[in-house]
């Protein structure tokens, strides 16, 4: 069996544990194992590495090292902590003299990093099931969707290896559940929550929010679908406070789950801010047609 480490995140964590819930329900469905380690936060990539960098550095290395013992990658939820983890794991690769720095940093601890084992975003592991995930497919969902990567997947390119500029993969993959990603005005632009704007800019923030959320209404979407759960708190959260739209938001694995014909209590939808309930209702009478 294919196995990962799993590392959540905060925000999967302790804020919406249904994106926690569906990862673990969709992967075993996929017959992918996810095995857990005690993991710390990544921490953010856009705040703690800003002011005291070999603190990130550090504190990144020592979650990196949780599975290495065991030869696990480490697997993410969330696009924030795949920036943190990736960033760190290819400055030390890089760098035998960081790498030491830090490991005399982690001695103090017992733990050591030797870079034998690299972060991994979820969507990456996904992108080679996609036959199995059409097989697992019970619902044709039907809905138009906008979708969003949250920066730190897809930037930098030259460390992600990923095209920032026109990416496809979330196209193809909410595909795959019978939905169509529909371009919006300025569609890859930052959720605003990022790089402490968040909690030190807070108006800023919803500013940048608001601009998005509009532009996905004027497209006239079903739901977000996104791949990082911080970029979710922001959509879902922000929505509750700017009062202008009520777009259901939805992490990529809520998607698939609602695909496989999970039910949406065991996915935690109702812990949204956001109501989903006449998506649910859509679904349901879609369900009920089919059968």
């Amino acid at each position: 069996m294919e196995e990962y480490a799993f590392f959540p995140g905060c925000i999967a964590k302790n804020v919406y544990p249904g994106i926690e819930k569906a990862t673990r329900i969709v992967f075993e469905k996929l017959g992918i194992g996810l095995r857990d380690y005690e993991y710390s936060c990544c921490p953010p990539p856009g705040v703690l590495a800003c002011y005291d960098k070999p603190s990130w550095l550090v504190m990144g290395a020592r979650n990196l090292s949780q599975s290495e013992k065991d030869g696990l990658n480490p697997m993410t939820v969330c696009s924030g902590c795949y920036g943190t983890l990736h960033n760190v794991w290819y400055a030390l690769k890089n760098d035998p003299d960081l790498m030491g720095f830090v490991n005399d940093h982690l001695g103090r601890i017992d733990a050591e990093y030797k870079g034998k084992v690299h972060p991994i975003h979820f969507v990456d592991i996904l992108k080679n099931y996609k036959e199995k995930i059409a097989e697992l497919k019970e619902i044709d969902l039907g809905l138009n969707v906008a979708v969003h990567y949250g920066c730190h997947y897809l930037k930098p390119s030259s460390v992600t290896g990923e095209n920032s500029e026109r990416p496809t993969l979330l196209d193809e993959l909410v595909g795959l559940a019978g939905c169509k990603a529909v371009p919006f005005k300025d569609g890859l632009t930052c959720c605003g929550a990022g790089g402490g704007v968040m909690s030190g800019e807070p108006d800023v923030s919803l500013k940048i929010i608001n601009t998005k959320l509009n532009n996905m209404k004027d497209a006239n979407v079903d739901a977000i679908v996104n791949i990082c759960s911080f970029c979710h708190m922001q959509f879902d959260q922000s929505q509750k406070k700017l009062k202008t739209t009520e777009i259901p938001v939805l992490h990529l694995n809520q998607l698939f789950g609602l695909a496989f014909g999970i039910r949406p209590k065991h996915l935690a939808l109702h812990t949204h801010l956001v109501s989903t309930r006449d998506l649910e209702k859509k679904l349901k009478d879609l369900k009920k047609g089919g059968e």
